[in-house]
């Protein structure tokens, strides 16, 4: 008789079976918008991973980990059948997921971990499965640097013309991104217009570390960018006067110090820009956890009982010191000093575009300004509203927005493909 009364309650008709719900954790739904926001260039599908949020529970990274990592786990074996039975337009859609889930299992996972290293292999082996058989040139290319190498990838519409030469994109994250991650955001789009990419992760950044640990983020980053500048005009198939530089989030930073420094370069997109990177931390972390008298050392920081600092908050804390090669907080934002524009602003005299989201808070906006004032080049800030549903760090909300902005702007410096 219960089975049956049960029965009696199913609807007709039932048009969803989802609960659609955030965390209540801003942290935790800022991440689950970021993973959300690629779904429109294939970087996930909003029912799988709304089908995990009630697996995981915020402020529990390891949960985040497990569910994300189980997703991208399925999502690779259905790429491979797929393969097998030579459905390859569908592996290559698959395999992209897997991609974008395993970065983002990988985002939580502990640094020195090694099975955090492994999910971001997972994340790169998967992409680079995914355009093993597209209709892209595609290449995953090792740039000598010093004795470590730069990470990247070149993807390029096929050329229909022989010696064509290619308006180029290169394009990186910040503090928290990766290569992978840039196609979703923005190079899926950017191919759709014709542009070819050149997506790296450089000293410091997620993509590198997981083969040079030991490499930290360099405050004058034109260096490591001449190289990526050097293997794309040794190529022979890129036109020099149509190489843009696009930096995402801390990437902001890095493209316009590199844009100061680098005068192949002849246009920079920063999203968003920023001048100082000790202002702009000490705006995240909050002053005062740096006015503290006690300092958090990355050999004992496992020791402080979680009442006193969460699990996300020391997470947090042990990338800042690994990645600007300290061994403690305060060391690291004491390194942050060196990284700021200063002169290098001045320099950029090339087209400037800089995005921005009108509720990513004062300190950001006012760099942004300062940042748009500051060149002596054209310049345009883009702000994105609220109500355009673009004012996230990034425009995560409303990806399709944003590269329309940015493309269109694109396009009126180095012209409309033929």
């Amino acid at each position: 008789m219960t089975e049956d009364k049960n029965r009696d309650k199913v609807p007709d008709i039932l048009l969803n079976s989802l609960n659609v719900k955030g965390f209540g954790d801003s942290e935790f739904d800022f991440q689950l918008i970021r993973s959300l926001g690629v779904a429109p260039y294939g970087g996930g599908t909003i029912d799988e991973i709304l089908s995990i949020v009630p697996t995981i529970e915020a402020g529990q990274p390891e949960t985040w980990v497990k569910a994300f990592k189980e997703l991208a786990t399925r999502s690779k074996k259905l790429a491979m059948e797929l393969m097998q039975k030579g459905d390859t337009a569908s592996a290559h859609e698959a395999f992209l997921r897997a991609s974008s889930y395993f970065r983002a299992a990988e985002y939580y996972g502990d640094p020195r971990d090694s099975k955090t290293r492994f999910t971001g292999m997972e994340s790169r082996d998967c992409f680079v499965y995914a355009f093993r058989s597209a209709d892209f040139e595609f290449e995953a290319v090792r740039i000598p640097y010093g004795d470590d190498f730069i990470p990247a990838y070149w993807i390029s519409p096929v050329s229909e013309t022989p010696g064509e030469k290619k308006r180029v994109i290169m394009m990186f994250s910040g503090f928290d991104g990766t290569s992978e991650e840039m196609y979703f955001q923005c190079g899926a789009a950017a191919l759709d217009r014709g542009y070819s990419l050149l997506l790296f992760d450089g000293p410091g950044q997620v993509g590198m570390r997981r083969f040079s640990q030991e490499t930290p983020f360099r405050p004058d980053y034109e260096i490591p960018v001449s190289k990526i500048v050097d293997y794309l005009l040794s190529r022979g198939d890129v036109n020099p006067s149509k190489l843009a530089l696009y930096g995402s989030s801390l990437g902001g930073y890095f493209a316009l110090r590199a844009a100061g420094g680098e005068p192949r370069i002849k246009a920079v997109i920063a999203n968003s820009p920023i001048t100082n990177v000790f202002q702009y931390m000490t705006g995240i972390a909050g002053k005062e956890a740096l006015e503290s008298p006690l300092d958090i050392y990355l050999d004992s920081v496992d020791e402080i009982p979680e009442q006193y600092l969460s699990k996300v908050a020391r997470l947090k804390i042990i990338n800042i010191i690994l990645r600007f090669g300290e061994t403690s907080m305060k060391r690291a934002f004491e390194k942050m000093k060196e990284f700021t524009l200063r002169d290098s602003l001045s320099g950029i005299r090339i087209p400037f575009l800089g995005m921005i989201g009108e509720s990513e808070g004062k300190i950001p906006m006012s760099q942004a300004e300062e940042a748009v004032k500051g060149v002596s080049g054209p310049s345009t800030l883009r702000v994105f509203k609220s109500e355009e549903g673009a004012d996230s760090h990034c425009q995560f909300s409303n990806l399709p927005l944003a590269n329309a902005v940015l493309l269109d702007w694109l396009d009126g410096v180095f012209g409309r493909r033929p």
